[in-house]
């Protein structure tokens, strides 16, 4: 079967999307502290550099030169249209900042992995629907979201279990599935909705 066109772009965002498997792994060897501050650094210029290529010509051509490919449509022009970069890299500082090292771990990797499984899978057998989503790439997010948070838990261990993980993931699946209804990124939306509903349920439960 051919590739069509969406499924080759999406396969090439992802690939560069899949580089960020290298911050879980830092964290898991950087003290918390360290963390928050590296990624601090990293977002302040991330965001600077985001936001002014569509206002500075040679900050737009760096940019298109290096990571054009990468960038969807709906995040190439405006006034004030980040990237996904920024916004995973601001869920990946957030997450760090409010939560257990272990919990923004895993959250990352779900963000990571399985978002890229639910655009590949969507976009491939999909079929996309309003939400610009497809039931069957949130079904690959789900199942997928499930394991690593299974994985983490006896690899590197949190507070939580089999309950807490299956309602966290079914709200974590929504809030990516609902992203573009609710105008949140889901780069942003994906660590936070993971760690927000585990903290809430451990606290509650």
């Amino acid at each position: 079967m051919m590739i069509t066109p969406n499924f080759h772009f999406e396969s090439q965002r992802k690939i560069f999307h899949s580089y960020s498997i290298i911050f879980p792994f830092i964290y898991l060897f950087m003290p918390k502290i360290y963390m928050v501050i590296f990624l601090f650094i990293l977002l302040v210029p991330t965001i600077y550099i985001d936001f002014n290529r569509h206002h500075n010509l040679d900050i737009r051509n760096f940019v298109d030169r290096f990571f054009g490919k990468f960038i969807r449509a709906s995040e190439a022009h405006g006034t004030f249209k980040l990237s996904g970069a920024s916004f995973m890299i601001a869920g990946f500082f957030i997450t760090a900042l409010l939560f257990a090292k272990p919990l923004a771990i895993t959250s990352w990797l779900i963000l990571i992995i399985s978002d890229s499984l639910a655009a590949l899978v969507g976009t491939k057998i999909g079929t996309i629907n309003e939400t610009g989503k497809s039931k069957e790439g949130s079904i690959a997010f789900l199942s997928s979201a499930i394991l690593i948070s299974i994985v983490c838990y006896v690899f590197i261990g949190y507070d939580t279990n089999f309950f807490i993980i299956i309602i966290s993931c079914i709200c974590t699946t929504l809030s990516e599935y609902y992203a573009k209804k609710i105008n949140i990124n889901d780069n942003l939306l994906i660590p936070l909705v993971y760690s927000l509903s585990t903290s809430i349920l451990l606290f509650i439960i």
